[in-house]
């Protein structure tokens, strides 16, 4: 059931705010929208308000508004519903007809009779509006729980190899200031480490450290370097307190409450959440006595790391509890700032990401089995995590929808740029081939997709 709810919220909004972003356009540049549907095929539920039909339609996997005078792809959303409207689509006599379906509409608010800037504005807007709404997901719940800060400045691993072992740090010291800032928690460690780094020329720069150890503190000179672009520093916090556990999951299982320290996993003593990481890690489906304090008092308990697909063939454990955090509330403008950062850092993030989804190949694509188990996943971690879920997955439509592509926005978007460019547009014929090449690609790669989903969760 928490899948399906997480599935319906996670979908459901996407797709929404997707084709109202493609509505509200229309309406504000006067274009007639005959048509507003969740969902593709034949059309369960409609109802009428004012000019326009809403629909909730049999396919949900995605949805349409239909405007007067949008030839092609009017014809093609005509063909789709499960009304029969005989005519030839994309040829003069299916323009002709589907067109006289439109006589009772002035001609000045059809889709082609637009200005080519109004028509890009009406296109564009639906990706646009998913873009927004990851911005709004990220802004308000930054606002609503603050800024999540791991609370201690204490080093719990030194990365052999890395600029922090070069620069002689070591487990337990204490990080007191960068530079001419004194620092409080982790995460003013790291952002002020890369600013001052950032600040040098050339950049990465050199960056001096207050380090307490032994009662004494000391100034280090820290290198940061970068590794496929990511700051390189090789330090972990020292706080292995347990924060959010999932519900359900093997920690959960095994008792693990918010504040408990991990003492100890597979008999390993561990100083930092990476190590318990790295442990639980490698061991996904073999028990593992995991010791822990809560207030002074010693526990333990044997738990088994669920095993998790990460990639083909990689399959890691996972116990399904978080980090310890604590939060920092933050002011309206900081929530704004950061919500910018959040989304903007998932779109590069996801672009930065594409190689690897291309050498991994369709074993990295998920379906809508696939969205629906993630998204349960994260309700039952929490609400917020849903919503942060959606927010990711507003962003990949964002892109998705963006992509050159006829039947997607960004194919769109490529014909009326050559319109505006050339001065004429695409012939009606050409777009309606390149328009059905399009959506039969989408189709096949939506089965496919679809077939490898109900494969993974059929038992070997």
């Amino acid at each position: 059931m928490s899948i399906l709810i997480a599935f319906v919220v996670t979908l459901g909004l996407v797709i929404l705010i997707h084709e109202l972003g493609h509505f509200l356009v229309c309406k504000w540049t006067g274009i007639y929208v005959k048509t507003f549907s969740i969902g593709f095929g034949p059309k369960l539920l409609r109802w009428r308000y004012g000019e326009t039909e809403y629909a909730l339609s049999a396919v949900p996997f995605g949805g349409y508004v239909k405007m007067a005078g949008e030839g092609v792809m009017e014809e093609i959303q005509d063909a789709g519903t499960g009304e029969q409207y005989h005519y030839p689509i994309g040829t003069a006599e299916g323009d002709q007809l589907a067109a006289m379906r439109d006589d009772a509409i002035p001609e000045h608010r059809h889709f082609r009779a637009r200005p080519a800037w109004q028509r890009l504005a009406v296109v564009v807007a639906g990706p646009l509006a998913n873009l927004l709404l990851a911005f709004v997901i990220f802004t308000g719940s930054v606002w609503d729980t603050g800024l999540m800060v791991v609370p201690t400045t204490e080093v719990g691993h030194v990365r052999a190899d890395s600029p922090a072992a070069a620069a002689g740090l070591q487990v337990g010291d204490r990080i007191v200031g960068v530079g001419s800032h004194a620092v409080h928690n982790w995460t003013a460690v790291t952002d002020a480490v890369v600013e001052a780094s950032q600040a040098a020329d050339p950049a990465p720069g050199p960056v001096d450290l207050q380090v307490e150890r032994d009662g004494a503190t000391r100034t280090v000179t820290l290198r940061p370097g970068l590794e496929d672009g990511v700051w390189n520093v090789g330090l972990e916090p020292g706080d292995t307190r347990v924060g959010l556990v999932q519900k359900g999951g093997p920690a959960a299982e095994a008792g693990l409450q918010r504040g408990d320290r991990i003492v100890s996993v597979d008999g390993e003593t561990v100083r930092s959440f990476g190590s318990i990481a790295r442990i639980v890690s490698a061991n996904p489906g073999r028990a593992l006595t995991v010791a822990w304090e809560r207030d002074g008092r010693a526990m333990q308990a044997l738990v088994t790391p669920e095993a998790v697909e990460v990639l083909p063939d990689s399959t890691v454990g996972r116990l399904n509890f978080e980090r310890y955090f604590e939060s920092e509330a933050v002011g309206p403008l900081s929530a704004v700032a950061l919500g910018w950062r959040a989304t903007w850092g998932t779109v590069m993030g996801i672009v930065g990401s594409l190689p690897l989804i291309f050498d991994a190949g369709m074993d990295a694509v998920g379906g809508p089995i696939r969205v629906g188990q993630v998204a349960g996943e994260m309700l039952r971690w929490s609400f917020g995590h849903l919503m942060q879920f959606v927010a990711f997955f507003s962003v990949n439509l964002f892109l998705l929808n963006l992509l050159p592509i006829p039947v997607l926005d960004g194919g769109h978007v490529v014909f009326i740029l050559y319109e505006m460019v050339f001065g004429r547009s695409v012939h009606q014929r050409v777009q309606a081939i390149a328009t059905q090449v399009g959506l039969i690609v989408l189709m096949l790669f939506m089965i496919t997709v679809i077939v490898k989903d109900v494969l993974r969760v059929i038992p070997s």
